[in-house]
């Protein structure tokens, strides 16, 4: 009889994943049921939750003493990932099960209830999309996680939901599960919209934005649209590639459970975090390393309302990823870097009144209430944003009302991520708003009236590099709209346009 076996399971660090490799030795003595490895009090327990659920399934647990380690022994094991593979081992060496598979190419995981159950678990994408199919061919895993597993399309899949079933799996006895996951592109007609006429530069700022994954802030008076505009946004996000789709997948799947074919049917985030939130719950991290809202909206839109109440710390933890698209937590206790490819879209009042500069009510505001208001908004994060309009309704006597079809503007949207998609498929970019300044004249074509005007920006000390590379690139972004091939005259201008509102934003009222 054996004495010592090992299988093979896996957790979740962030959103990627470690393999583990579970031993457990077993011998005469006083019984006991010892789990080492640094593993956390979470992972203690599950000799308690391993020997009942045994015990409730119909087998026999061995009254000796059980000793199991995790691999590798020096990093810090949580969570409850390793019930089944450790209840596989004790089966096995206690000889109630005699594998046929190789359990050197089977990955198990599964967490167990006091009947034997297996429970379904989070990060079952983030597992299988870092796992070498080749070393570990077949998964046995909860049943309601089937679904979800089959999206990776690379493993033999055994789901599980009893640990009486793994006999049969092991010994060859049960077929495996077989789902073909089909992804829904026929998304519902969006229809038109009917807006007013003064609303109509906001919706274009918000269509170069996804379009391009430019950074917006929209800021103006109350009752202008802002907010209803930029939720409207989210409807005309271009479709997901099928590389972002696996990303927002994995992320997806480590806050939630995914079991059914509608939760698997992703599409761009919209998150809209309250001007309340924490640093921690913007960009993640804390006790236990949580992704943050940044995280949660990667490749989609994270929406800010109320820009100036959010706290200024929280203002400025924003400035990573919307330069470098990830961010990066540093602790005592561990490091990770998580993916933050996001479209920032922010709005806010231009004073505490909200309406400073506007036609239709007089601004009360003090000049140091306003000064104190706007210097939320540092230079260094305003030089961040690609797009800026100052937004304010006109009359209500000149307000007309017309109909936008959205339709055109999501077709336009993917046109255009299929455009860059082309351009920019042999590199790590994929919008004109993730270019980086030093790669733009290697990508970026001008018709020679729109250079020379580019080079003119050069001249003018009030604009940074940054900037000046992002008026480039949204600019680029207006020409795929249109599927132009060269910059023109009337991108570039219209680019410069989205600039202008930083000195305005930084000036005080007089």
């Amino acid at each position: 009889m054996d004495t010592m076996t090992y299988c093979f399971s896996s957790e979740l660090e962030g959103i990627d994943a470690r393999i583990v490799r579970v031993e457990v030795n077993m011998k005469k003595g006083i019984p006991r049921f010892q789990i080492v490895g640094l593993a956390t009090p979470t992972v203690r327990e599950a000799s308690e939750r391993v020997r009942i659920a045994i015990e409730n399934s119909g087998f026999e647990f061995p009254l000796r003493s059980v000793l199991v380690n995790l691999s590798p022994a020096g990093s810090k094991k949580e969570g409850t990932w390793f019930d089944l593979s450790i209840a596989t081992c004790i089966l096995r060496l206690n000889q109630q099960v005699h594998p046929k598979l190789d359990l050197n190419s089977v990955l198990i995981l599964g967490e167990l209830g006091l009947d034997g159950t297996i429970k379904p678990m989070r990060g079952i994408s983030s597992i299988l999309f870092h796992t070498d199919e080749k070393k570990f061919p077949y998964v046995i895993l909860p049943k309601e996680n089937a679904l979800e597993a089959s999206i990776s399309n690379r493993f033999t899949l055994f789901p599980i939901s009893h640990l009486t079933e793994l006999v049969e799996i092991l010994e060859n006895k049960k077929e495996s599960f077989s789902f073909q996951f089909i992804r829904d592109y026929n998304r519902k007609k969006l229809g038109t919209v009917e807006l007013f006429q003064d609303q109509l530069p906001t919706l274009r700022t918000l269509q170069i934005s996804v379009s391009g994954r430019h950074h917006a802030l929209l800021m103006g008076s109350p009752g202008a649209g802002k907010s209803m505009l930029a939720y409207l946004a989210d409807s005309i996000q271009p479709e997901l590639s099928s590389r972002e789709f696996e990303e927002v997948l994995k992320i997806k799947s480590s806050v939630e459970l995914l079991s059914t074919i509608k939760s698997i049917q992703l599409k761009r985030p919209f998150r809209a975090p309250h001007h309340t939130s924490s640093d921690i719950s913007l960009v993640g991290g804390g006790k236990n390393l949580r992704v943050g809202e940044v995280s949660l909206a990667h490749n989609g839109i994270l929406f800010l309302d109320e820009l100036g109440e959010f706290k200024p710390s929280v203002i400025q933890a924003l400035r990573e990823p919307m330069e470098e698209g990830k961010i990066v937590i540093s602790r005592v206790n561990y490091h990770a870097t998580f993916p933050a490819g996001i479209t920032l879209i922010a709005a806010t009042n231009p004073c505490p009144c909200g309406y400073y500069g506007s036609e239709i009510k007089a601004c009360i505001c003090s000049p140091q209430r306003i000064e104190k208001y706007r210097a939320r908004l540092s230079g260094p994060f305003l030089d961040r944003l690609d797009l800026i309009l100052e937004v304010f309704p006109s009359k209500p006597e000149y307000r007309k009302k017309v109909i936008i079809d959205l339709d055109e503007l999501k077709f336009r949207a993917d046109k255009a991520r299929l455009i860059q998609e082309e351009r920019y498929k042999h590199t790590d970019f994929r919008f004109n708003g993730n270019l980086s300044g030093t790669r733009i004249d290697s990508f970026l074509e001008f018709h020679p009236v729109a250079k020379k005007i580019a080079d003119s920006l050069y001249l003018k000390r009030e604009l940074s590099l940054r900037k000046i590379n992002k008026i480039k690139k949204v600019a680029r972004t207006i020409a795929d709209i249109t599927e132009s091939t060269l910059i023109e005259e009337e991108h570039i201008l219209e680019s410069i346009g989205f600039s202008k509102l930083t000195e305005y934003s930084l000036r005080l009222a007089a």
